[in-house]
Protein backbone atom coordinates (compact mmCIF):
# COMPACT_ATOMS: atom_id res chain seq x y z
CA UNK A 1 0.00 0.00 0.00
CA UNK A 2 3.02 2.25 0.87
CA UNK A 3 4.57 1.76 -2.76
CA UNK A 4 1.41 2.29 -4.50
CA UNK A 5 1.29 5.77 -2.76
CA UNK A 6 4.93 7.29 -3.44
CA UNK A 7 4.28 6.16 -6.92
CA UNK A 8 1.14 8.04 -6.98
CA UNK A 9 2.38 10.89 -5.43
CA UNK A 10 5.71 10.54 -8.29
CA UNK A 11 3.06 10.74 -11.18
CA UNK A 12 1.40 13.54 -10.16
CA UNK A 13 4.68 15.23 -9.39
CA UNK A 14 6.05 14.45 -12.89
CA UNK A 15 2.24 15.54 -14.06
CA UNK A 16 2.92 19.17 -12.27
CA UNK A 17 4.85 21.43 -13.81
CA UNK A 18 6.72 21.99 -11.30
CA UNK A 19 8.91 19.09 -11.43
CA UNK A 20 10.20 19.16 -15.05
CA UNK A 21 12.84 21.30 -16.57
CA UNK A 22 11.05 23.17 -19.55
CA UNK A 23 12.30 22.46 -22.85
CA UNK A 24 12.79 25.89 -24.10
CA UNK A 25 15.78 27.12 -23.09
CA UNK A 26 19.48 26.74 -23.41
CA UNK A 27 20.97 24.14 -21.15
CA UNK A 28 23.55 25.51 -18.67
CA UNK A 29 25.38 25.20 -15.08
CA UNK A 30 24.82 27.59 -12.60
CA UNK A 31 27.55 27.82 -9.74
CA UNK A 32 26.43 26.35 -6.37
CA UNK A 33 27.18 29.88 -4.71
CA UNK A 34 24.36 31.66 -6.57
CA UNK A 35 21.93 29.85 -4.88
CA UNK A 36 21.17 26.86 -2.70
CA UNK A 37 20.16 23.94 -6.38
CA UNK A 38 19.84 20.36 -6.13
CA UNK A 39 22.24 20.40 -9.33
CA UNK A 40 23.65 23.08 -11.21
CA UNK A 41 22.09 21.63 -14.24
CA UNK A 42 19.61 24.27 -15.45
CA UNK A 43 18.36 25.92 -18.41
CA UNK A 44 18.64 29.63 -19.49
CA UNK A 45 15.49 30.99 -20.08
CA UNK A 46 16.18 34.85 -20.35
CA UNK A 47 19.00 37.87 -20.36
CA UNK A 48 18.34 41.33 -18.56
CA UNK A 49 18.62 44.22 -21.29
CA UNK A 50 21.85 45.05 -19.15
CA UNK A 51 23.28 41.67 -19.60
CA UNK A 52 24.08 41.67 -16.01
CA UNK A 53 20.72 39.25 -14.75
CA UNK A 54 19.99 35.62 -16.26
CA UNK A 55 16.70 34.04 -15.46
CA UNK A 56 17.21 30.36 -15.02
CA UNK A 57 14.75 27.29 -14.12
CA UNK A 58 16.68 25.35 -11.87
CA UNK A 59 16.19 22.29 -9.67
CA UNK A 60 15.59 23.26 -5.80
CA UNK A 61 16.82 20.77 -3.06
CA UNK A 62 12.95 19.78 -3.05
CA UNK A 63 13.19 18.66 -6.27
CA UNK A 64 11.15 21.28 -7.51
CA UNK A 65 11.91 23.39 -10.73
CA UNK A 66 12.07 27.18 -9.83
CA UNK A 67 12.72 30.31 -11.82
CA UNK A 68 15.01 32.52 -10.57
CA UNK A 69 17.15 35.60 -11.47
CA UNK A 70 20.62 35.36 -10.84
CA UNK A 71 24.11 37.07 -11.89
CA UNK A 72 24.91 35.81 -15.28
CA UNK A 73 28.49 35.55 -14.33
CA UNK A 74 27.45 32.77 -12.33
CA UNK A 75 25.73 31.15 -15.22
CA UNK A 76 27.93 29.11 -17.98
CA UNK A 77 27.56 26.86 -21.18
CA UNK A 78 26.85 23.46 -20.65
CA UNK A 79 28.25 20.73 -23.80
CA UNK A 80 27.02 17.64 -24.07
CA UNK A 81 23.69 17.90 -22.62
Amino acid sequence: MRRIRVLAALASCLLASGCLLPKQGTPVYVDLWAGDFWSGKAMLLEVSADQQRCKVAVRDRAMLVQERWVACSSVHPRKGH
